[in-house]
């Protein structure tokens, strides 16, 4: 070997390592501007959230999920377990949030900060911020910067992701833990010879504690299921990663479930709701929303305690899959008609911070003018998703796709039971997402020669 080889073959070595030096550099650059704009994103989201809490900090009125939710807490907090003020024990519904607000609860006294409604809103304004971050993130890896902060920034104040953060419900909690799910799943390009098992099984363990909170992510791997089946090279891996990701899932939901089961007696779920949801939109005589009359509250005088529950599970799946076995021809109807009612609007988180008409707050104009900006806002970003949906799923990058799915997903669940505009709530980040990527196009085109053509 000549000097000459030897010297260019050491000088070639060390422009790689320089090259890999430089790479190494600006990919730790890009992490740290992420984390600060990540960060930023969260503040910037934090402002709108913490204004509408202190505007509205107030006690539930009235008998409903958010005051019942509270009682839960509560109880938790005072170490009573999951029960109600009879000392029942109840898993009517999912113990995620009541358990999480329990727990801080129990910090409260621990803290200097107490038990305070305020402090209740704040964690779902906390959850909620965060899921700006995880909505930057997520559009950052999928697309670009650009589209992140513009996703980011319209999430920050889109009003009914602001509104639902002053009600003491599950939205906040479970968004944010399904956002979590898919940064996990999406966060770096797939390979067909199939995603790592430790990020499968991570996945299910995040969307278990999303399951435990709201059921509606228990089967999402069935979803996922047919992308990997025709994506992947290997048949086997798809189902493998699909059993794994169950395993992930059943993390919680599986010893929660025989909790249930000992407390009723009797082979039960993560949740009892689930008889009363599939009743009161099936039932026949149903109009596709939420109604507390009818069938599927009738026959059950004299039955309480941990009974109550059991039996209203029963009884609700019974008049449901019954009324749709006999009358099998009125369900696309009743389908259009749940879709209208989780569709039609996206002011209800206004009703729900007031107490569902228990306690009206909110002096004229300033309601009308609050609902104006959800519903405008809501119909611009709908249209802007419907136009730009398939676009944005048909790149080459498979994770579109799969947003899109989830997104989709999301919004159908409620279709099998009834109608509300909150259950669209934990796809909205979704939905925002590719409606900023959709307008950035929009943007991005006004002066190709087609768009200048169009304006002359």
């Amino acid at each position: 070997m000549s000097v000459e080889s030897t010297v260019t073959g050491h000088v070639e070595r060390v422009e790689q390592r320089r090259a890999a030096e430089r790479t190494l550099v600006a990919s730790i650059a890009r992490v740290r501007l992420d984390i600060a704009l990540a960060l930023l994103m969260f503040a910037i989201a934090m402002v709108p959230r913490t204004a509408w809490i202190a505007y509205n900090d107030r006690a539930p009125a009235g008998v409903n999920a958010p005051a019942l939710y509270m009682i839960y807490a509560d109880l938790i907090a005072d170490g009573k377990g999951y029960a109600n003020l009879d000392g029942h024990r109840v898993g009517y519904y999912p113990v995620g949030f009541p358990a999480t607000l329990g727990a801080l609860r129990k910090a409260g006294d621990i803290l200097w900060f107490g038990r305070s409604v305020f402090a209740a809103k704040m964690m779902n304004g906390v959850f909620g911020a965060l899921t700006v971050s995880l909505v930057y993130l997520m559009a950052t890896r999928l697309v670009n910067r650009r589209t992140g902060i513009a996703s980011a920034l319209l999430m920050s104040i889109f009003p009914s992701q602001v509104f639902y953060t002053g009600v003491v419900l599950s939205e906040a909690l479970f968004t944010f833990l399904l956002a979590l799910s898919l940064a996990v799943l999406l966060w770096n390009p797939w390979s067909r010879d199939g995603m790592p098992y430790r990020q499968v099984l991570a996945v299910g363990v995040l969307l278990s504690l999303a399951t435990m909170t709201r059921g509606i992510t228990l089967l999402l791997p069935a979803v996922l299921f047919p992308v990997w089946f025709f994506y992947l090279h290997s048949k086997k891996r798809a189902l493998l990663q699909t059993l794994v990701m169950f395993a992930g899932i059943a993390v919680l939901t599986v010893p929660w479930s025989v909790r249930n089961s000992l407390v009723f007696n009797t082979i039960s779920g993560p949740s009892t709701n689930l008889g009363d949801d599939l009743c009161i939109g099936n039932y026949y005589g149903a109009d596709g929303r939420f109604t507390l009359t009818g069938p599927c509250f009738e026959g059950l005088h004299g039955v309480s305690g941990e009974d109550l529950e059991v039996k209203r599970n029963r009884h609700g799946i019974r008049v449901a899959l019954e009324d749709v076995r006999d009358h099998p021809l009125r369900m696309p109807k009743l389908i259009s008609q749940k879709a209208y009612w989780l569709l039609y609007n996206d002011d209800d988180g206004l009703w729900a911070a007031e107490s569902y008409g228990n306690d009206w707050f909110i002096d004229h104009p300033l309601r009308e003018i609050l609902q104006f900006a959800a519903n405008a806002i809501y119909y611009a970003a709908g249209a802007l998703f419907i136009l730009g949906a398939l676009a944005f799923a048909f790149a080459r990058d498979i994770r579109r796709a799969v947003l899109l799915i989830v997104a989709l997903y999301i919004l159908a669940v409620p279709l099998v039971f009834f109608g509300d505009p909150r259950f669209k709530f934990p796809a909205m980040p979704l939905v925002i997402l590719i409606a900023a990527w959709t307008l950035l196009s929009l943007w991005d085109r006004r002066d190709t020669p087609v768009a200048a053509e169009a304006s002359e």
